[in-house]
């Protein structure tokens, strides 16, 4: 190199140092490096929270998960909170050696989750309702039978509100404008399945007659009614007949109780008692259906099978 060529190159310092090390003109700050300092740190932190997180998944999948009751795919687990409806998660499965916590006795549920009880109101009082005008009818289907009587189908709650010797009207479908007065029998209902019994009516002096089978409906006058009622939601059907989840008297424990049922209004979500429950008692009313899952996988085949308490 000539003397020439050295004084037309500029003098290097320490930035020129640096620039040839990074292949950049851009000299390295403190701040840049700080900042990237920080960066490599909450990295290192988050690698830190994610593997403690894993562990305790894999603790908590090892000895129980948690469910919310009303949204089967919320689980969890933890306890905590179903980011959906905010119930209380519920616990569903076994840890190996541990007891049963929410089950005091064979065949009930224990509301462990009280929150879930009180924020969301599940429980409701069996009570007497005064039927409104419009629920008042009293219209069963009939038929005429081989001795000229006619035979009708009613709930039987609407039978208990009718006198012994009760007049009606029947119609025959295919001619409604046609009508046959009659009487009811002395004879006693017959029950027709769990709800309804067949009742029998004879046909009034000149009234006209009709062919044996004709089928169509037969009225009563409405008159106005008390029942014992229950939310048609608190409802539930099994091969041995309608039951409820009522309390048991103590805590928050329910039990299975059979109980008999006349006509449900399904506009009103009002079922009819007529027997198995009294006023004032209380029963689940709202997500009877999984509560009553609840209780059924907590328990065994022996306990289902205990049916309601003495």
């Amino acid at each position: 190199m000539t003397d020439d060529e050295r004084q037309e190159r500029p003098s290097g310092g320490s930035g020129d140092t640096a620039a040839a090390a990074t292949g950049t003109s851009t000299p390295i700050t403190p701040f840049i490096l700080g900042l990237r300092i920080v960066l490599l740190l909450a990295a290192a932190l988050a690698v830190v929270v994610a593997v403690g997180i894993g562990a305790r998944g894999r603790a908590g999948d090892a000895t129980v998960r948690y469910a919310c009751p009303m949204h089967a795919e919320v689980r969890s687990a933890n306890p905590g909170e179903c980011p959906i409806c905010r119930m209380a998660l519920e616990r569903v499965g076994f840890v190996p050696g541990a007891v049963k916590p929410y089950l005091e006795a064979a065949g009930t549920v224990d509301l462990r989750t009280v929150d879930n009880v009180k924020k969301h109101n599940i429980v409701d009082f069996v009570r007497r309702h005064a039927l409104l005008p419009v629920l008042r009818e009293l219209r069963g289907p009939a038929w005429v039978e081989g001795d000229g009587t006619v035979s009708a189908i009613f709930y039987n709650d609407q039978i208990e509100a009718m006198a012994a010797d009760e007049p009606a009207v029947f119609s025959p479908g295919d001619a409604p404008a046609l009508t046959m007065t009659v009487r009811r029998t002395v004879d006693a209902p017959a029950a027709w399945d769990r709800s309804t019994s067949r009742i029998r009516f004879r046909a009034a002096k000149g009234a006209p007659r009709f062919t044996v089978g004709e089928a169509g409906w037969l009225e009563v006058s409405p008159r106005p009614r008390q029942v014992l009622g229950v939310a048609a939601s608190a409802v539930l059907q099994s091969p041995e007949g309608p039951y409820v989840l009522a309390w048991s008297g103590h805590d928050y424990t329910f039990v299975k109780r059979p109980i008999a049922v006349g006509e449900t209004f399904f506009k009103q979500g009002l079922a009819v008692v007529l027997s198995g429950l009294q006023p004032n008692d209380r029963v689940i009313a709202r997500a009877t259906f999984f509560v009553d899952a609840d209780r059924r996988l907590g328990a065994n085949a022996g306990e289902i099978a205990l049916g309601a308490p003495p």
